[in-house]
Parts: C-alpha cells; sequence; structure tokens
C-alpha cells in the first residue's frame, strides 16, 4: 500500500478534516463528505499534537461564527485521547442560543501506517474482486439478512465502496467501508453484527480495507467516539497511530 506522507501530525489533520467535509466557497461545511450527504455537525474542532482545525456550518449565524472562531483560535491543541476544548460550555452556549443542541461528542482520530501488518485467519471479501460481486449479487437476489438490517442497512447503496467484509460461516459478520473518501484521503467506518463482537473480526475487516487497492495513495484515518470503547480496541488490535481529538456538536 503506497499512501501520501505528509511533513507532519498539522498536514495529516488538515488532510483529515478536508476528507470529512463539504464546503462552501466561504469555507462553511455545507453537508458531510458521504454518500449519503449528512448535515454534519454545526461546530467540529479536530486536533493533533501541534494545531486544531476548526470548521462551522453554513447555518450558522455569521455572529455566532466570528465569536466561535475567536474562541477555537485559543484553544491549546486537543493532542490526547482526554483533551477538553478549554471553552466547551461556551460553544454549547453560543449554538444553544440559535437552536438545540441535538449531540455534543468527543472523538479520536488515528492514522494508518505506510504498510499495515495484522496477522489473522479471517475470511475477507472485497469490493470490486469477483467474490465481492457474487456476494451483493447474492443479497441483491435473496435480500438483506437481519443482522445488517439491525446494523443499519437498508440497501446496498449502504455498501459504501471501497470495502471489506469479514465473513462467519459464509455470510458478513463485520465490514470496514470508505464512511468519508477523497483523492487524497479516506477514513474507515467499521460495524458488526452484535453476536460476533469482540473475536477480532472488525480489526480483520478493517486491515483487508486498508490494504485495497482502491486506496492506494491516500492517507487513511479511523476515527471514534471517546465513549466507544469497543471501537477503540479495534485502533489498538492494528497498532494504528494516535493523531489527536475532536468535539462535534450538532
Amino acid at each position: 500500500m503506497c499512501v501520501i506522507s505528509p511533513r507532519d501530525d498539522a498536514d495529516l489533520l488538515a488532510l483529515d478534516v478536508a476528507t470529512l467535509f463539504v464546503l462552501n466557497r466561504v469555507g462553511r461545511t455545507l453537508h458531510d463528505n458521504a454518500p449519503d450527504r449528512s448535515p454534519g455537525p454545526r461546530l467540529y474542532l479536530g486536533g493533533c499534537g501541534s494545531a486544531n482545525v476548526v470548521r462551522i456550518r453554513h447555518d450558522v449565524g455569521a455572529e455566532t461564527a466570528q465569536v466561535l472562531e475567536r474562541l477555537a483560535a485559543g484553544e491549546p491543541p486537543l493532542r490526547n485521547p482526554d483533551s477538553t476544548p478549554l471553552h466547551l460550555d461556551e460553544y454549547t452556549h453560543l449554538l444553544a442560543a440559535e437552536a438545540p443542541i441535538a449531540h455534543c461528542t468527543s472523538g479520536l482520530t488515528w492514522c494508518f501506517p505506510a504498510a499495515l501488518s495484522y496477522a489473522h485467519d479471517v475470511p475477507l471479501i472485497a469490493s470490486g474482486t469477483p467474490a465481492g460481486d457474487r456476494l451483493l449479487a447474492r443479497l441483491a437476489h435473496q435480500g438483506l439478512p437481519q443482522a445488517l438490517l439491525e446494523l443499519g442497512f437498508t440497501s446496498l447503496d449502504d455498501f459504501w465502496p471501497p470495502w471489506c467484509a469479514a465473513l462467519q460461516n459464509g455470510e458478513i459478520a463485520s465490514i470496514a467501508f470508505a464512511a468519508r473518501l477523497s483523492p487524497a484521503a479516506a477514513e474507515t467506518g467499521v460495524v458488526t453484527v452484535q453476536e460476533f463482537r469482540g473475536l477480532g473480526l472488525a480489526a480483520a475487516a478493517t486491515a483487508g480495507w486498508a490494504v485495497h487497492p482502491a486506496l492506494d495513495g491516500r492517507a487513511l484515518f479511523y476515527s471514534t467516539w471517546r465513549a466507544n470503547t469497543s471501537s477503540q480496541r479495534v485502533a489498538a488490535r492494528l497498532g494504528l497511530r494516535f493523531l489527536g481529538a475532536s468535539l462535534s456538536i450538532t
């Protein structure tokens, strides 16, 4: 796998954030850079060891956005897993004055090494291969299994390529996919069927995703919420390098 090697963590952070969101001409977030074009957070603050990057959604008032940007400019870098913005209360107060806050979550981001090695004996199937095409054809004919429906899948359109699935007894037990994709970078999403969690299948699927030929030349990232300890164990199993923490307010 060949990935871009930015100069430092600040470059990596900028590359990741540029992959997360689609911006308008003045640099405000229009929506998430995902196939479902979800709205994205009203405020996103991502950090690393030496810098932070802030993104504000297009529907936040101009005066509020100016104050948010000024406060964010004074934040120390969110470099540690437990980093919390100094001005968190001010951010929530400002945004709540415009509209009720639906979610306020802390996230963590890791970056993949140039060559990922993860030993396992899990059968994998990837998109863009004959086996992957056969799997999709079977699902189109038979319908999605209940286990995938319970994970939120509604149709084959929810298989965001490139993807890689880990199998148990010939069925999808875990699947890693391109939650965000740009010409220069990609961020993975991974979900696992409830009964197969804790067995290393998510790590196997993510490892297979990371070496997918369609991702060649891109920097790769893995993110999850701070409260999602099981997802963090995937990053630990794979030996990913921690990049920084983030705040999302919707």
